[in-house]
C-alpha cells in the first residue's frame, strides 16, 4: 500500500500508476485521518504542489506518523522557491519529517535547501543548474537519497538516468508519478539509493514505451507499459 498525498492536478493519474503497478494507492489527505493511513501504508509520498495551510498540516502528520514507523517517505518539494510562503513551509516539513528520499528539479531543490545552483524554476518546471553536483550536495546536507532530474545521489553513490523522450516536457505531472514508482519500489528494501534506481528505471521504461505518442495518448500508453511491465 502506497499512500500519497499529492497534488489536486494529478492524484487520479498517480492513482492509475500505482494500481498498474502492482500496488494498492490509497490518496487521503485529510488530517484527521492522515496519521493513521500512514502508519499502515508501506511508503508514503508527500508532495507539495497545490498547498494549503490544512494540506501542510496533513503533510507533517502523514510524514512524522511513517518516520514514527519505519516506513519510507519521498519528499517532492513541488514549486519550492515560487513564493517566500511555500519555500519556508516546504523547509519546515523538511526539517520535522526528515525524508528518507527527496525528489524535485534542480530549483526546487536548491530552494529547498538554500542553495545558489544558477538553476531557475519557470512554473513548476526548473531549467538550468548542475543535476548530479545538486543531487550530491543535498543528499549530505539532508542525509536523503536525493533525485534531481535525471541525477540520483546519496552522498557517496552517484548516478545519471538520462530520458531521451521529448514528450515528458508536453505532458502534467511526470515527476508526481515518478514519485510513486519510487516510492513504490523502496518497499521492503533497506538500500533506498538501488530503490530509487529501481523505481527511476521502471519510470523510464514505460515513458520511453510511450514516447512517440502525443500529448493526449501518453498517459494511456504509459499505464499500459507499466502494466505490461509488471505481468
Amino acid at each position: 500500500m502506497v499512500h500519497c498525498l499529492t497534488n489536486d492536478v494529478t492524484i487520479g493519474r498517480v492513482a492509475d500508476v500505482l494500481a498498474a503497478a502492482g500496488a494498492a494507492p490509497i490518496m487521503a489527505s485529510a488530517e484527521d485521518e492522515v496519521a493513521e493511513i500512514a502508519a499502515r501504508a508501506d511508503a508514503v509520498v508527500l508532495n507539495g504542489g497545490t498547498p494549503s495551510v490544512a494540506r501542510l498540516r496533513a503533510l507533517r502528520a502523514a510524514g512524522v506518523a511513517a518516520r514514527e514507523h519505519g516506513i519510507p517517505v519521498v519528499l517532492d518539494p513541488v514549486g519550492c522557491g515560487a513564493s517566500a510562503w511555500r519555500t519556508g513551509q516546504l523547509r519546515d516539513l523538511l526539517a520535522t519529517v526528515r525524508p528518507q528520499i527527496i525528489r524535485g528539479g534542480a530549483a526546487e531543490i536548491a530552494a529547498l535547501i538554500d542553495l545558489a545552483s544558477g538553476a531557475e524554476l519557470q512554473g513548476v518546471a526548473s531549467i538550468g543548474g548542475d543535476e548530479g553536483a545538486l543531487a550530491r550536495q543535498a543528499a549530505l546536507r539532508t542525509g536523503a537519497v536525493v533525485i534531481v532530474g535525471a541525477a540520483i545521489s546519496d552522498g557517496s553513490r552517484s548516478a545519471v538516468h538520462e530520458i531521451a523522450a521529448p514528450i515528458l516536457g508536453r505532458v502534467v505531472g511526470a515527476g508526481d508519478v515518478l514519485d510513486a514508482l519510487i516510492a513504490l519500489a523502496s518497499v521492503g528494501d533497506e538500500d533506498l539509493f538501488a530503490a530509487a534506481e529501481r523505481g527511476y528505471r521502471r519510470f523510464a521504461s514505460a515513458a520511453m514505451s510511450a514516447a512517440a505518442c502525443g500529448p493526449g495518448g501518453f498517459w494511456p500508453a504509459f499505464i499500459e507499459a507499466v502494466s505490461v511491465e509488471r505481468s
